[in-house]
């Protein structure tokens, strides 16, 4: 996952309570508008030998199991994580290790990555690091915030949580006032669901993309997920939110030869 202590520390500390949200259900934005999506995105796993990158407590790793993998290596840099996710799925083989430091001997067909790459500084670090165990034309399915949605200035009162991303201007004078920073690469301290405490790094869609592109990556498909209709019974509010403001982004990438 990230280099950052304080992120992997976080996540070490809270690992089962990590699990527990995981598997629950609750978590509307991985399981409504970021899982269908990826999952949609899976090519035939059959008989493939497949790297989750930053896995978590290994939820994902059983599903590519379970589409018929061969082989399914998972890595974290957080060691409360896969502490966890060796417990709970010991048939796996799970490493921490740093996915800007990635050492292993295998080469992979396929790799996947839920929603980490956000918590690296480097995009250009971690991808050759990727992609030094990926075999030539092999796939990275990964997932990521949208620079829309972490762009925003949140403000929270009292009575109400609201996001924006825009600017006034006076029609009096040369006043204004700016508010978010889409355009601008940042490190950006949060809190996750009350108590994880982590560090992640806004950028740019053409940051993004230019950082894809010459670290030897080819674009094969992209994807901003609206969130699936079956929210709407867990919350209408969140599903009309996620039908027009995007969340996450997903990119599918070819190892070019």
């Amino acid at each position: 996952m990230s280099t950052n202590k304080k992120t992997t520390d976080s996540y070490s500390k809270y690992a089962e309570q990590w699990a527990m949200l995981m598997r629950s259900g609750e978590n509307y934005g991985h399981v409504y508008v970021e899982k269908p999506s990826m999952y949609k995105r899976l090519p035939d796993l059959m008989g493939k030998n497949v790297l989750a990158v930053g896995c978590g407590t290994g939820e994902e790793c059983d599903h590519l199991k379970s589409l018929g993998a061969s082989n399914v290596v998972g890595i974290d840099a957080s060691e409360g994580l896969i502490e966890y996710a060796r417990k709970s799925y010991p048939d796996i083989e799970f490493r921490v290790m740093d996915m800007e430091n990635i050492k292993l001997d295998e080469k992979f067909d396929f790799v996947y990555s839920s929603l980490v790459m956000h918590y690296v500084e480097s995009w250009k670090k971690a991808l050759n690091s990727i992609s030094a165990v990926m075999k030539d034309d092999a796939i990275l399915l990964l997932s990521t915030h949208h620079p829309v949605a972490y762009g925003v200035k949140e403000t929270d009162t009292e009575d109400e949580s609201v996001s924006l991303l825009g600017y006034k201007k006076s029609k009096k004078n040369d006043g204004y006032e700016i508010i978010g920073d889409y355009l601008n690469t940042r490190q950006v301290d949060g809190v996750m669901f009350g108590n994880l405490n982590v560090s992640y790094y806004h950028r740019s869609l053409e940051s993004t993309i230019k950082d894809i592109l010459e670290s030897g990556f080819q674009i094969v498909d992209f994807a901003e997920p609206k969130a699936i209709s079956a929210v709407k019974e867990k919350s209408k509010r969140y599903y009309e939110i996620r039908d027009k403001i995007p969340l996450f982004m997903i990119f599918a990438l070819r190892k070019e030869n």
